[in-house]
């Protein structure tokens, strides 16, 4: 089995059962909370690996592929939201 493979459907549909809701739930709540904060890196890395996760979920390859860009695209968000604040001024307390 390689990366980019789905899981067997037997395999895909214990763990659809087992995690499904959780995962939706937890991509629900970071997205929100995202938007509340729209430089929130951890709550990005998070998702980046809900989606990785929910890609396992799906059985379309384009589906698949499309959920494994986002995440990548959160990495790079995630990159550039900390290289933004290592060149910021230290401030003084």
């Amino acid at each position: 089995m390689k990366d980019d493979d789905a899981l067997p459907p037997a395999v895909r549909a214990e763990y659809v059962a087992k995690y499904g809701v959780l995962v939706d739930e937890g991509i629900a709540y970071l997205q929100k909370a995202i938007q509340l904060k729209p430089d929130y890196d951890d709550a990005m890395a998070y998702l980046n690996l809900l989606y990785r996760r929910k890609a396992d979920m799906v059985e379309s390859a384009d589906e698949r592929a499309n959920l494994k860009k986002q995440a990548d695209e959160l990495i790079d968000k995630v990159k550039e939201i900390k290289q933004k604040r290592a060149e910021q001024p230290q401030q003084a307390n």
